[in-house]
């Protein structure tokens, strides 16, 4: 009888589990990775747009003379924006002379959605890089003790997962890329800064049609809906009357 001692025992060869550890360990984090990114707030129903021929009224029978008709009476005035009627508004694009999707640098952007809440707003909207992405952008907005908007943009996220600081990049990219274009505005200069780096700025607008600024003064969010107050702040050919709180 041959003795089995003194063998040295085989040993089991440990690179195959590691191998498949790392295999299995690399499927789940891509999955999750998905789930989390595909991932649909419970907030984001963009409504279907109207046919073609329907002609937005929530625009010209609500918000247009609202608006319009007391820029030009050079007195304070207040809009209120329901959040619904808004949104369907957006989604039916052609009255604001655009249609969905729309491809920016080679993003292609597509269905969004504003939600109002006590404080803050949530923009909300598709973007696809390959495969469908809801992207969420949420901000606390706030007027400064100068007059002045700051945007406060909380976060931004792509499904679940907060992408903040990659979204900023991105976005600093495409207005690099739009800078002609923005040379000529300089609200939307101040706006671009906003968003990026978060500075104040004099939320004066302008008002072609009208020939006239605005100023916004004031506004309250709430659950569904917007209010928005604002003041004459001059004309294209002078600058706004003394009696404005800003020069």
């Amino acid at each position: 009888m041959t003795s089995n001692r003194g063998r040295k025992r085989a040993r089991p060869r440990v690179w195959p589990r590691v191998l498949v550890g790392v295999i299995c360990a690399g499927v789940v984090l891509a999955t999750l990775a998905m789930v989390l990114i595909t991932y649909r707030p419970a907030g984001y129903r963009p409504p279907t747009a109207t046919p073609d021929e329907a002609v937005n009224t929530y625009l010209t029978h609500e918000l247009a003379p609202a608006f319009y008709n007391n820029v030009q009476i050079d007195a304070p005035f207040e809009v209120i924006v329901d959040q619904d009627k808004f949104n369907q508004l957006v989604a039916d694009g052609r009255d604001l002379g655009w249609a969905w999707p729309v491809t920016l640098n080679g993003v292609t952007f597509s269905s969004p959605v504003v939600r109002f809440y006590e404080g803050r707003v949530a923009l909300m909207g598709q973007v696809d890089v390959g495969i469908p992405i809801v992207v969420t952008i949420e901000a606390r907005p706030e007027l400064d003790d100068k007059g002045l908007l700051v945007l406060n943009l909380e976060k931004v996220k792509a499904g679940a997962v907060n992408v903040t600081r990659l979204a900023k990049s991105l976005c600093g990219q495409i207005m690099a890329a739009q800078a002609a274009q923005l040379e000529d505005s300089q609200w939307l200069q101040d706006l671009a800064g906003a968003c990026l780096e978060n500075r104040p700025y004099d939320p004066r607008f302008p008002v072609p049609p009208c020939r006239k600024y605005i100023r916004l003064t004031g506004f309250d969010l709430i659950d569904h809906q917007l209010r928005l107050r604002f003041e004459p702040a001059g004309t294209m050919d002078r600058p706004a009357a003394s009696h404005s709180r800003w020069p």
